[in-house]
């Protein structure tokens, strides 16, 4: 503890004169929400639930003239009731913790920044989030992560950013059976503008991941790409990517390197890239379209490639109220190949300043699985990669109220 307090005074001491003079905020934010839902797990014969979401946010910012800290943290508490949620935990809790320090030079453009963040979640419910996976596992998956980036503006066309993060997952209890791995990522992106409409990027980055499993594999993957960002009029904007990802395994099975593959080393090349389209159809509608195909790994560091195509209309009805629409077509290659579908309607509601009301209506859809019970465990780190081969539905109802407020306001 001494040795901490002398560091921690040795850093203040170096700090230049008013450097300590922070314009302090706190904010925070609770959220209730209740779903009802037919089929909660996505399995195959449909049973219905009752959940309840229990959230708290806050967010506390110091900044200077030349420097901004945040610090943020979150939590939420799930429960399930109902037939629909035997053989899978029934509750969770889910936390985290991230702080970040930016240093901000002549212009905003240009900056440095390093943050730090810790979070702990039900390695159940991580995995159905994402993947949509139900698996009756008691325990949780922790990461810990440190990243850190510069952004330059290199003259008045050019900038230049380049940005590393790294990241541990380990499981409690460590005896479980899941493969704890770190997730080392660097990227460097030079964008430039042709015009006041148009500007185009170059990127390039290298993921390495590291196993700890009987072989110790490691997977590189190498991604390039190309892009343009442009404004076409005040109401139509477009922005798209596309390059190649190189995946290069070593001491393993890729699980994307195709059905019967038992090499444990190999090297596979695919495309990579996204797009997206936004254009304001009224003055009080927006129109927003997404297409894209990524590979990298998982929460739990298996790989996955997915494809998705989504669209999304948002409408402010008046100061209070607004309503928005989405729908989504995804399909998720692990294993094996899975698509899903998905569509919802929002309706928001400003109650106060400060409380927001929102009615949600989703619907769910799993395709048929392309796959065998022994194509359903990733090769890597031994998890299950689907939940089920049949088709399945799921209809639910959400109702969320949140109250957002600040309890310290920066100074005027």
């Amino acid at each position: 503890m001494k040795r901490a307090v002398i560091t921690v005074s040795l850093l203040l001491g170096c700090l230049p004169r008013g450097a300590l003079a922070f314009d302090w905020s706190l904010n925070t934010t609770q959220s209730e929400t209740t779903e009802l839902n037919s089929n909660q797990f996505l399995r195959n014969s449909q049973s219905p639930s009752l959940g309840s979401y229990s959230t708290l946010t806050a967010n506390a910012k110091a900044r200077t003239s030349t420097s901004i800290f945040d610090l943020d943290a979150d939590s939420t508490y799930r429960k399930y009731w109902g037939p629909g949620v035997e053989g899978t935990p029934s509750e969770s809790l889910n936390y985290g913790f991230k702080a970040r320090y930016e240093a901000i030079e002549k212009t905003p453009s240009d900056r440095e920044f390093v943050e730090a963040s810790w979070r702990q979640q039900s390695t159940s419910f991580a995995l159905l989030n994402q993947l949509g996976i139900a698996l009756p596992i008691n325990g949780f998956l922790d990461t810990l992560t440190v990243s850190g980036g510069v952004d330059r503006a290199i003259s008045r066309q050019d900038s230049l950013s380049v940005f590393a993060t790294t990241t541990r997952t380990t499981y409690e209890p460590s005896s479980s059976q899941s493969t704890p791995f770190t997730d080392t990522l660097a990227r460097a992106t030079w964008r430039h503008s042709f015009n006041a409409i148009a500007a185009g990027t170059l990127s390039s980055e290298g993921e390495l991941l590291n196993y700890d499993n009987a072989t110790s594999t490691s997977v590189q993957i190498y991604r390039n790409q190309v892009g343009i960002d442009t404004t076409m009029s005040p109401l139509l904007s477009f922005r798209g990517n596309i390059g190649v990802a190189n995946l290069v395994t070593e001491g393993g099975v890729n699980p994307l390197a195709g059905a019967g593959t038992t090499a444990t080393s190999s090297t596979q090349m695919d495309w990579i890239g996204d797009a997206s389209l936004t254009y304001k159809w009224l003055k009080n509608t927006t129109l927003s379209l997404l297409a894209s195909q990524t590979v990298g790994p998982s929460v739990v560091g298996s790989l996955v490639k997915q494809d998705t195509v989504s669209a999304s209309l948002n409408h402010t009805i008046n100061s209070r109220s607004s309503i928005s629409l989405f729908s989504s077509v995804n399909r998720q290659i692990t294993t094996t190949s899975v698509d899903f579908a998905s569509a919802s309607a929002t309706y928001s509601y400003n109650l106060t300043k400060d409380v927001l009301a929102q009615v949600t209506y989703r619907y769910q859809h799993r395709f048929a699985s392309n796959g065998t019970a022994s194509s359903i465990l990733d090769p890597i780190t031994g998890l299950p990669t689907v939940s089920g081969f049949g088709p399945a539905d799921s209809n639910s109802i959400m109702v969320v109220l949140s109250n957002s407020y600040t309890i310290l306001p920066h100074s005027p």
